[in-house]
């Protein structure tokens, strides 16, 4: 029992990390390594991934794929028109099996930029640049509806951050500040005054905008996303890059203001929430890890990792790992603080974005090629042969 107990649980005491860029501090924190055993667990209702089917989807370089829609088709902004002239035209379409024919949803506006769509593929958000300034727009992919949620108006506001849904599709989220000033220094260069930062968050329900305050040291302008929770108090937020590292920082909404709770290192933009009390980010050196807030527990899920995506669900996890001078994708199931029955789905694709579809049966892959190169370094990411080629993995 002993013996079991140890190779279940590995606890580091007391791991301090010191971060530049958005630090609030040195803090402690109990790691957790689940042992071996625990990846062998049965489960009756769960079995390994097999591949059913693989559609590769008629799609260039210059469409630009969003996700899912619903349970089997996936949607896109793709250019109609000559490509020699200037009357291109943006527009939305679909892709249903077997994914070989575009169906046209509607046009876009070509001004909109930095597209998001929801988790629940309803609901469209990006900017537009106006006169006044930057507008946030939620554009309804059911009938074509757009609404205005904010306007950005330099100097006075500026987006730091691109836009963040949070994984309910409820909540839209990111970082502004004022203008920043200048002040003399002692160098011949002059010192940089940061402004505060504030965090917007759109709630779609009750179709109210609020800011929040980031408190703290002072930041840096190195922040790059802000994703809300689904019960809309708590924040991850990217810090970086800054200097040597990049970093992410956990909040909690305590009345006007944004209340830091936790920060890590990482190497990565990729972080996401498990559920209110829990998010998965991938760290440094390849390593993804699950943090619990309610005991101040840091796991390692995986190794040697590159990128990651999250089922809806929470389920069941997509990523993808180097293999000496290849890349694979493998997915799993997520079970306690390990993921279990892992099986390469893919090999030979460095995955850009992937996306579990609303019923975990498929996973949309947009990614490039890779080449087999015996002098590259072991610890590099091997290199891109081909350009974009996205493609669907049906599950069996």
């Amino acid at each position: 029992m002993i013996r079991k107990r140890l190779a279940i649980l590995l606890v580091l005491i007391s791991i301090v990390f010191l971060l530049s860029g958005c630090s609030w501090g040195p803090k402690s924190e109990t790691i957790v390594i689940p042992g071996t055993e625990d990846e062998h667990l049965a489960d009756s209702g769960s079995k390994p991934f097999k591949v059913k089917t693989i559609y590769r989807l008629p799609v260039t370089d210059t469409a630009q794929l969003l996700g899912w829609i619903d349970s089997e088709s996936v949607v896109g902004l793709f250019q109609e028109g000559i490509v020699t002239t200037r009357d291109m035209q943006d527009s939305l379409q679909r892709l249903a099996p077997p994914y070989k024919q575009l169906e046209k949803m509607q046009r876009m506006d070509n001004d909109l930029g930095y597209l998001k769509l929801s988790p629940n593929g309803k609901h469209i958000i990006g900017f537009k640049k106006a006169r006044d300034g930057l507008v946030v727009k939620l554009i309804s992919l059911s009938n074509g509806s757009e609404k205005n949620i904010a306007t950005l108006v330099p100097p006075e506001e500026q987006l730091l951050t691109k836009l963040e849904w949070s994984d309910n599709s409820r909540y839209i989220s990111y970082l502004v500040t004022t203008d920043i000033d200048t002040v003399p220094g002692r160098s011949s260069k002059p010192e940089i005054k940061y402004s505060p930062i504030k965090l917007a968050v759109y709630d779609t329900m009750a179709d109210q905008i609020k800011y929040y305050l980031l408190k703290g040291r002072q930041f840096t302008y190195s922040v790059s996303g802000a994703k809300m929770s689904d019960d809309g108090q708590s924040v991850l937020i990217n810090c970086g890059p800054s200097e040597l590292n990049t970093s992410i920082a956990m909040g909690t909404i305590e009345g006007t203001s944004v209340e830091i709770q936790y920060e890590h290192q990482m190497d990565s933009e990729q972080m996401t929430w498990l559920n209110k009390d829990q998010f998965v980010f991938l760290g440094t050196e390849g390593v993804l890890y699950e943090y619990d807030r309610r005991n101040k527990v840091l796991t390692v899920l995986l190794e040697r990792v590159l990128s990651f995506q999250l089922s809806q669900d929470r389920k069941y996890i997509a990523y993808s790992q180097k293999d000496n001078d290849s890349v694979s994708i493998f997915a799993g199931k997520l079970q306690g603080n390990n993921v279990l029955y892992k099986e390469s789905v893919y090999q030979g694709v460095s995955p850009a974005e992937m996306y579990w579809s609303l019923q975990n049966n498929s996973l949309l892959v947009i990614g490039r090629k890779m080449y087999s190169a015996t002098k590259q370094s072991v610890n590099s990411v091997p290199s891109p042969d081909s350009p974009n080629q996205p493609f669907i993995i049906r599950f069996q």
